[in-house]
């Protein structure tokens, strides 16, 4: 039996609004720039070489995104999307906020440490460019905070717990792993043990079991 909540809170609310333009042109673009990214890293990467990658007139690749920055942007966007959609699923498998947050670091450490034997380099490119900010941690806070509401239905946190404070206390734990990629209690790189050192100690504030 999973445990509540299946979301669908993964798509990101701060991205920007559809553009009227053709869906199908936006994300072969976006596709061309993640191919690129792979083979040949993100300083090299031009706007002529994705317009050309994805057989489209640069003129047409400026029609979709006004400049590198706002391409690079909606990538990330596009990753991180994903990464908690990805999130989201292996959360809602397990039975425990504990278990949950464990969840969410071991994918959390296999995107950033591209040696990791999941890890993609764009995902650890994305997630090392975005994982600082006010925006990451909005995000990862109203992400969390349904299985934070979740936990405390079901005894695990304390009743009295405010959940906004709760929920952003988790995500400035979570994000802190990508900030400080060492550690002296574990294996930094691993994504397992990684995932340990969070299930033993990151709830004990909100006063679970």
């Amino acid at each position: 039996m999973t445990a509540e909540p299946t979301t669908g809170r993964t798509a990101d609310p701060e991205g920007p609004p559809g553009s009227g333009l053709d869906p199908e042109t936006r994300e072969r673009l976006l596709d061309a720039t993640g191919r690129l990214v792979r083979q040949i890293g993100i300083a090299k990467t031009s706007m002529a070489d994705v317009a050309r990658a994805a057989g489209v007139a640069r003129g047409t690749l400026y029609r979709y995104f006004e400049s590198r920055e706002s391409l690079f942007n909606a990538v990330r966007r596009r990753i991180t999307d994903q990464f908690f959609a990805d999130v989201a699923a292996a959360m809602d498998a397990k039975n425990s906020l504990s278990d949950q947050l464990g969840a969410f670091c071991e994918l959390q450490i296999a995107a950033i440490h591209p040696a990791s034997e999941i890890a993609d380099n764009l995902d650890a490119m994305i997630h090392q460019m975005s994982a600082p900010g006010g925006h990451a941690l909005r995000r990862t806070a109203r992400f969390l905070q349904p299985y934070v509401e979740a936990a405390r239905a079901r005894g695990e946190v304390r009743g009295d717990i405010d959940m906004v404070d709760a929920s952003e206390w988790l995500a400035r734990i979570l994000l802190s792993f990508t900030i400080f990629q060492v550690s002296v209690s574990y294996e930094a790189g691993d994504p397992a043990s990684a995932s340990s050192f969070v299930q033993r100690y990151a709830i004990r504030g909100l006063g679970a079991g």
